[in-house]
């Protein structure tokens, strides 16, 4: 029996749509196979391991080897644009790629150094073949220590500072030192540590002193942005970590939050936050000072801190000659002059950057407004007065602590002991080669035998 013409064609359709969606199956496998990402490994190096190029060195140079891991020719191309801190490329090149089956690639990117201002660049290579595709990118400086700061400092600086250490000194601290049996340890006393600072406000941290010998250099921790402070111990040296006001076990105040700190009473130097906490720091070193029954040597204090309590740190070295070294981890919160100059060019503006545009455009207030009561408060401010040995480590590829920022703080630093330690790859911390050289650091600052 012949079949309708209308089934035939309605059979010849369903075979037709088999047909394409076979070929859409093997297109969509032979897409996945071209983009392997295990097909080709790399490794990208710099001349510079730090990152951080100098006048001695004639060229800024990375070393690109690429390895073929499958047995298939691999051709494309390698794509690479140097841009500065403003997002401006000054460089860039199209380089062939060919790779044989298990093979290797090797090619040096260079740029001679005259070419380049001295600042912070960023360095992307998008390499794509046949098989793989990859984009990579890297941070180098060239000079940074000649890098120029952009930070204001107020004319009554000076007056409005000495008037908040007045206000201070006319509160009674009330020093509250407790022993917790609880979680004081076979090698560590802890202390639970309480004192008034400004505005007569409760501040509380942790103590833990190590039970063997009599006196124990102290490390003065000052907390992160929004962090709760927790017991620390070591076996050489006693650990003070304070809690930051509106935060921990500091919170008498009311609790604070990590949107609404920063901003905090930001209408008025006299009541902004920072005013207050700054304080709060400094009567930190007074109760090391005044409790050395407790076997603290408060003849070597090194006071630290990791993001905002790297600023923190500043204050307080800035502040108080009785600190004999200061270490800044990552500093947040410093030069944010530069930091809004280079954060709003980035495809992902970076932390603080929108809550305090939010702030300004809630309160109908400009930038400008901002920036004259944070000037009073910006660690670069506060820069020339650090006469004490100082540290800083710093991540290049940090997306809130901006190694451009730290750089300018650190040139305008009169300390005849200055250090700073750049790590080049990590983007969510820092290397731990660098906890290794502050550990000795500290030992050689205070004298403390290795």
């Amino acid at each position: 029996m012949q079949q309708p013409k209308l089934f035939k064609g309605r059979h010849h359709f369903i075979t037709l749509m088999r047909a394409i969606f076979c070929c859409l199956l093997l297109a969509i496998a032979a897409v996945s196979f071209s983009q392997d990402a295990t097909s080709i490994s790399y490794k990208v190096k710099s001349y510079r391991e730090n990152g951080i190029y100098g006048a001695s060195d004639s060229k800024v140079a990375y070393i690109v080897r690429l390895k073929n891991n499958i047995n298939d020719n691999q051709k494309g191309n390698i794509k690479v644009n140097i841009v500065n801190n403003l997002g401006a490329s000054v460089y860039n090149d199209d380089i062939p790629l060919f790779i044989k089956p298990v093979g290797t690639f090797d090619k040096e990117v260079s740029i001679d150094v005259a070419k380049l201002p001295t600042g912070f660049y960023t360095i992307y290579f998008s390499i794509a073949s046949n098989h793989y595709s990859q984009s990579l990118y890297y941070i180098f400086a060239v000079e940074p220590e000649k890098i120029k700061p952009t930070g204001v400092r107020p004319l009554d600086f000076t007056t409005f500072w000495d008037n908040a250490r007045s206000e201070l000194a006319n509160i009674n601290p009330s020093y509250k030192v407790t022993r917790r049996g609880d979680i004081s340890t076979v090698s560590n006393d802890i202390y639970s540590v309480e004192f008034q600072s400004t505005g007569n406000v409760a501040i509380r941290g942790w103590l833990s002193v190590p039970k063997r010998h009599n006196k124990y250099p102290v490390l003065y921790k000052l907390p992160d942005y929004a962090t709760t402070a927790s017991p620390e111990s070591r076996y050489d040296m006693a650990v003070f970590s304070l809690d930051a006001r509106g935060f921990g076990n500091s919170a008498d105040m009311g609790k604070l939050t990590f949107d609404s700190y920063l901003t905090k009473d930001l209408y008025s130097r006299e009541s902004y936050i920072y005013r207050a906490e700054y304080m709060d720091c400094l009567r930190g070193i007074d109760f090391i000072s005044k409790n050395t029954d407790l076997k603290l040597d408060a003849n070597k204090i090194i006071v630290t801190g990791i993001g905002q309590g790297a600023g923190l740190a500043a204050i307080v070295a800035a502040f108080d000659n009785r600190i004999k070294g200061v270490m800044l981890d990552r500093p947040t919160l410093i030069d944010m002059r530069t930091v809004f100059t280079i954060g709003e060019v980035k495809q992902q503006v970076p932390w603080p950057i929108g809550p305090i545009k939010s702030y300004c455009n809630t309160n109908r207030t400009g930038l400008d407004i901002f920036f004259k009561v944070w000037d009073y408060f910006d660690p670069l401010s506060f820069a020339p007065m650090i006469k004490c040995p100082i540290l800083i480590g710093i991540s290049l590829k940090s997306a809130t602590s901006f190694p451009q920022c730290a750089y300018n703080f650190y040139n305008q630093v009169l300390s005849n002991k200055r250090e700073i330690y750049s790590c080049a790859d990590n983007e969510i911390g820092i290397d731990e080669s660098f906890y290794i050289f502050e550990n000795n650091w500290i030992k050689e600052t205070l004298k403390i035998p290795f």
